[in-house]
Formats: structure tokens, sequence, C-alpha cells
């Protein structure tokens, strides 16, 4: 797998704050630039008009010859402290020039009259000796003297101080939205710095962390947006250190447990070895067979017991499964044994299928050793019953005996692996079978309840499951 360098986090943010900030930075200064130079042309645009009003007052009849007489003063007070040169062109009613610059352009037939103020006037651009100029064309109304008609006149100037105008508009737009883009940025990045100080420190912490340490986190991230995170991760650190208690746990009672008849078999493999008696040679090959037979169902359960624990970790979605077969299949096959001890195993209850939420294998483990635990500790000649009850959507497992039964303060102590209570005499065993029931059962959502037999007086164990109906 081809290596990548993991991207900053701190650079990441920048960018996706800096980018658009920057590209709205040039909009806006674009957008000011239009509209300073749209605000410099109206300045200057009333600055001709007022100019060609100016000349059409200095219009007059004489002769029978419309005249206008306007001296340069008149031009000069319109170009004092500008960077332009200014023209300007008198037409009389018959399209005659009178006055000015007779080459100056004329309007294009597509302008359109001003709107912004009361008179018959038009603006258009246009280019005069190679350069660019503004032209204000205003009609003035002649009716004097034999003359009747519109007299155009036309008022122009170069386009520097416009420029000029809305280039300095521009940069102060520049100036002023720049330095706050400028701000923003730093002001970003430093508290970007500020947030991501804290996890720099976490992140410190998890490197230089130890690999067995499982202790939780300290609260480094104080903003409740990230708090969660370290919530969760002690909460699974606490999850992990209760998993790797509980395997500790078993791995050092399951090793404890094989210790004993392995010792065992060592003493009795010593015995037959040190004896030339063919009897003691047959008595140690039934101990040791018998310790053997301990030993597998010992290694089985053990087994059974760490699938469970495996289980827990996995996906706990069930399908439907047939209990009632379940639990008549673990009876036949435990018929022999029950004979053996003169055992009366029976089952009541439900005669139809009864469907519940389940894993078919585990409950028949389950079924099993509450079966092996119930025979193993009723005397000979005593009762062992099953039976399955419905109780609204649930369904009852209860597995009941004649034998001595457990005491009420004894309950928890009988569903831990690897304990074996005063009251079962001489029965053998490793103390697991209720141990598996009681993971089983919460592996199915379930408890296992552990009380007197009302009918047989000895135990008996429920078990409530979902039914799958």
């Amino acid at each position: 797998m081809k290596w990548r360098k993991p991207q900053s986090l701190y650079s990441q943010l920048l960018l996706f704050l800096g980018l658009p900030m920057l590209l709205l930075w040039a909009l806006s200064a674009f957008n000011s630039y239009v509209s300073a130079l749209q605000a410099a042309t109206q300045a200057y645009d009333r600055t001709l008009l007022s100019s060609a009003r100016t000349i059409s007052e200095r219009l007059e009849v004489s002769e029978g010859k419309l005249k206008v007489n306007v001296p340069w003063v008149v031009l000069d007070s319109f170009e004092l402290n500008m960077n332009d040169r200014l023209y300007y062109k008198v037409v009389d009613p018959t399209g005659k020039v009178i006055s000015g610059y007779g080459d100056l352009p004329a309007m294009p037939p597509s302008t359109s009259r001003t709107s912004l103020y009361p008179a018959l006037a038009w603006f258009y651009h246009t280019q005069f000796h190679g350069q660019a100029i503004r032209v204000a064309k205003l009609l003035q109304p002649i009716n004097e003297g034999g003359i009747s008609g519109m007299a155009e006149i036309y008022v122009a100037e170069t386009l520097q101080s416009r420029r000029y105008l809305a280039h300095q508009l521009l940069l102060s737009s520049l100036a002023t939205q720049g330095m706050l883009v400028l701000f923003t940025l730093v002001l970003a990045g430093w508290l970007l710095r500020r947030v991501l100080r804290p996890m720099r420190r976490l992140s410190g912490i998890m490197v230089r962390r130890e690999p067995g340490l499982l202790t939780p986190l300290p609260e480094l991230l104080p903003w409740s947006e990230t708090r969660l995170l370290i919530v969760a991760f002690n909460r699974y650190l606490e999850r992990l250190r209760g998993l790797l208690s509980r395997q500790e746990r078993f791995s050092a009672d399951a090793s404890h447990q094989l210790k004993t008849p392995l010792a065992i078999l060592k003493t009795q493999v010593s015995v037959a070895l040190a004896s030339q008696d063919p009897q003691v040679w047959r008595e140690s090959l039934q101990g040791m067979s018998a310790t053997l037979d301990n030993t597998i169902s010992l290694t089985e359960r053990l087994l059974q017991l760490s699938t469970v624990k495996q289980k827990e970790q996995g996906d706990r979605q069930f399908a439907g499964t047939d209990l009632r077969e379940i639990v008549q299949q673990s009876c036949f096959s435990r018929l022999a044994q029950a004979r053996s001890k003169q055992i009366d195993l029976g089952y009541e209850g439900e005669q139809q299928t009864v469907w519940v939420e389940g894993d078919a294998l585990l409950l028949g483990e389950l079924c099993a050793n509450l079966l092996d635990n119930a025979l193993k500790y009723t005397p000979a000649g005593g009762t062992v019953t099953v039976s399955l009850l419905r109780e609204g959507d649930a369904v009852l497992l209860d597995v009941e005996d004649s034998g001595p039964g457990i005491e009420d303060g004894q309950t928890n102590q009988a569903l831990q692996p690897f304990q074996r209570l005063d009251n079962v005499g001489d029965a053998i065993g490793a103390g697991i079978g209720l141990a598996l029931v009681n993971d089983i059962a919460r592996l199915h959502r379930s408890h296992p309840q552990l009380s007197r037999s009302e009918t047989l007086g000895g135990l008996r164990v429920r078990i409530r499951l979902l039914s799958a109906n």
C-alpha cells in the first residue's frame, strides 16, 4: 500500500476559510471599481451638462444669424484642477457648425436620452484625435429673429479624471477590505492554533503512552463537540479493561482447574509404575480414565465458555429458533444418564412449536448444561422436570430438580465460573455449568433466576427469552 503524507488540519481549515474570503475580496473590489466608475461618470456628466447649459445661455440671434460667444475663460473655469481636455461644438438649426470643433464626432443614432436630468440631453462615449472622450449633447430651442428650431450643443472631455477617481476609490476599497481579510485570516489562524493545541497535547500523550496502559485519558478537549470523543474513548477503554480482566481471570482459573487433573494423572501414573501388582495397575488405569473423562468435560466447557465470550463482542442479531425442539432433544440425549441414577426426567408445557429469538447452537448448550447440572446434583431416585410456558411476548424455560438446591445468598457465587458450593456433596465438577448458562442467557438479553422449586424442593432455574412470533 502506497504511503500518503497526512494532511494538516490547520492548513486545510485555513485553506477552506482563506480561499472564499479572497474570492469575496476580489468580487467586492471589482464591484467597488464598477460602482466608483459609475459614481465618477455621473459626477462628471453633471459638469458636462452644466458646461453645455452655460454655452446655451450665450446663444443669440444677430443679423438673422445664430451666433454664440464662448470665451475661453468660460471653458477654463471648467478645466480648473482637472487633467482632462475639454472640447465643444455648437450646431445651428440648419446643421451648420457655428462654433467649436467641427470634427467632433456626432452622436450614434442608438443613443437614448438621459432620464437623470430635466433636459433634452444625451451622453455617449466616442474617440476624438486618438483619445477616449465622454460627450454631452444638449438641444436648445431657438425661436427669434426669424430663426426657429433646435440648436445642438456638444461638450466633451477626456476620461483621465474619471479613471483617476475610480482608481483612487478602488485602491481605497482594496486597502480597507484587504486589511479586513488579512486581520480575519490572522485571527482565524490564531484561533485554530489555540483550538488545536489541546489536540496536539493529547496526541503527544497517546504517542508516549505505554502499550498496556488502559487508564482513562485526561479531558484535555474542553469543548462540548470534542469532549464526546474523550468520553467515548474512555468508555471503550473501560470496556476493554473489563474484557481483559475477565480474560485474565478466566485464564488463571482455567489453568488452575487444569493443573489439578494433570497432577492427579501424574500421581496415578507414578503409583502404577511403582507397583508390580496387576490389580494396582487396573485400579490406576480406571482412575486415569475417570480423570481423563473429567478433564475432557472440563476442556469442552472451557471451549464453550470461550466461544460465548467471543460472541458477546460480535453481532447479536438472532433469527427465530424452535425452543421446544431444542429442549426435547436435550432431554432425549440425557435419558440414559437419568436412568443410570434412576432419575425421573420429564418435559411439561407447550406441545406446539415455540419460536424464540436466539442462536440454536448456544441455546442447545444452555439446555444441556442446565440438564447436566440438575442430573449431576440430584440424588439417585430423584426428579428433574423441564417446562416451557408462554408469558406475554416472552417464553419461560424452567429446569427444576429435587436436589439440595442453592441458598439465596449463594446465587451470585453459583453463577461465577469455577465456583463450587459447599452443599454439592461428592458430585464432581468444575463449577462452569451455571456460569456458562449465565453467559449464554446474557447474550440473549436475559438472566438466569435461581430459586427454590415449589414442587420438587430443589433448585429451579428460570430463563426468560423473547418470543419470535
